[in-house]
């Protein structure tokens, strides 16, 4: 029994997304900790955890 290890479309699109949030984070924190804004930083946070969380709950 051999299981198909080829990824579907749809979990490229998934993986491109969680990349895609993740690379947004990083220039948005930097954004944040250069001009002192605080909601900045917390925005990439939360682009972050929402890139860790799609990461981790869609499991192909």
């Amino acid at each position: 029994m051999s299981r198909n290890s080829a990824r579907t479309p749809a979990d490229s699109r998934v993986r491109r997304m969680s990349m895609s949030l993740a690379a947004a984070a990083l220039p948005v924190c930097v954004l944040g900790v250069f001009h002192d804004a605080l909601w900045l930083l917390g925005a990439g946070a939360w682009l972050l955890i929402a890139a860790f969380l799609i990461e981790l709950v869609y499991r192909p």
